[in-house]
């Protein structure tokens, strides 16, 4: 039976993005488990509005958690329609089992699964509102929402059917809550938390470097830094920019903020230097932070020079061991024929 970590989960959680260039963005995920696992929660549910997590609910609470409070008096004043409990309750319970099942009886076992689903609404600059969805099973991308259509697209061959039930049963239900539900949201939060929008935090770095299968790594972490858009990057020599082969994710913290590494590997060279470059809305200026190895780069350099010159000693020791044994214990050589 297949298990996910908390850390693989969440990072997949976050890697389905969808990005739009308009005025307000309004964005759901919800994470559902068929079976209880170490560390997460069966249920999981985030709000954010423009970037910002503004609610969380979970399956350990029972309830929804505002992160913001100007948006729980919002949400207060809406009325039992408008708050649309019972979409999130039942429809995405149903098409769970409806996964589960389906699955199961191609596996032919009853495997744990993980069911996640982003959406939202974004008001463009021009006014006009636009609607998306994008759900994942056992982190594979599985069905796309077509807002031209008003119909789910599967993403994979497998999913083929999983897409005609859903068209059959939730097409419509999906586009009257996004347009009834989730777009006349974006004319009432964005306002109530305008001065949380305009807040900038700037970023906190640490540098540091590890060794891994006789590699070199130089690490930059980047954290506790608001909006989310920051620019990551390593220098060498102040000028040549080094490329990461690890894809770098922009994780949120507790507080709202957010965090990032980035990591590169590099091959020693003498007099080389290494700085991390962080561009970020809250800073005037980019912010150039050098590394500054102590035990790291540079000890390998000195270790391939020294090894020869360690060696050379080592052997003219046992030399000077073994005569010194040799010799009577008034100091004088004991010659073979003597003896």
């Amino acid at each position: 039976m297949a298990r996910f970590t908390p850390l693989v989960f969440f990072i997949f959680s976050l890697g389905m993005s969808v990005v739009y260039c308009g005025s307000h963005l309004l964005q759901y995920h919800i994470t559902r488990l068929t079976a209880p696992s170490p560390g997460l929660p069966e249920l999981i549910k985030i709000g954010y509005v423009d970037g910002l997590r503004y609610a969380r609910c979970t399956s350990e609470t029972h309830r929804c958690e505002f992160l913001i409070p100007a948006l729980e008096t919002v949400y207060e004043r809406m009325t039992l329609k408008e708050k649309c409990i019972n979409y999130f309750e039942f429809s995405q319970f149903e098409r769970l089992q409806l996964l589960t099942d389906i699955y199961n009886k191609t596996s032919g076992n009853d495997a744990f699964h993980i069911y996640q689903m982003k959406f939202g609404c974004v008001q463009h600059d021009d006014g006009t509102t636009g609607i998306y969805q994008e759900v994942a099973f056992d982190s594979k991308e599985l069905i796309t929402y077509d807002k031209h259509t008003g119909t789910f697209i599967p993403t994979s061959q497998e999913a083929r059917i999983v897409a005609q039930l859903w068209n059959k049963n939730y097409a419509k239900v999906e586009k009257i809550y996004m347009e009834n539900c989730c777009t006349p949201r974006l004319a009432l939060f964005p306002p109530a938390i305008a001065s949380d929008l305009e807040k900038k935090v700037p970023p906190k770095v640490k540098v540091s470097s590890s060794e891994s299968d006789g590699e070199q790594k130089l690490h930059c972490r980047v954290y506790g830094f608001y909006p989310r858009d920051v620019e990551v990057k390593w220098i060498k020599n102040g000028r040549d920019e080094i490329h990461s082969e690890e894809a770098a994710q922009i994780l949120p913290n507790p507080d709202g903020t957010y965090q990032i590494r980035v990591s590169v590997g590099v091959t020693p060279e003498e007099g080389a230097t290494y700085s991390c470059h962080i561009d970020h809305s809250s800073l005037e200026n980019p912010l150039v932070v050098p590394f500054e190895s102590k035990n790291g780069i540079h000890l390998y350099i000195i270790i391939p020079v020294c090894a020869p010159l360690l060696l050379l000693l080592i052997i003219l020791g046992i030399c000077i061991y073994r005569k010194r044994m040799t010799q009577d214990p008034k100091g004088s050589y004991q010659s073979g024929s003597a003896s």
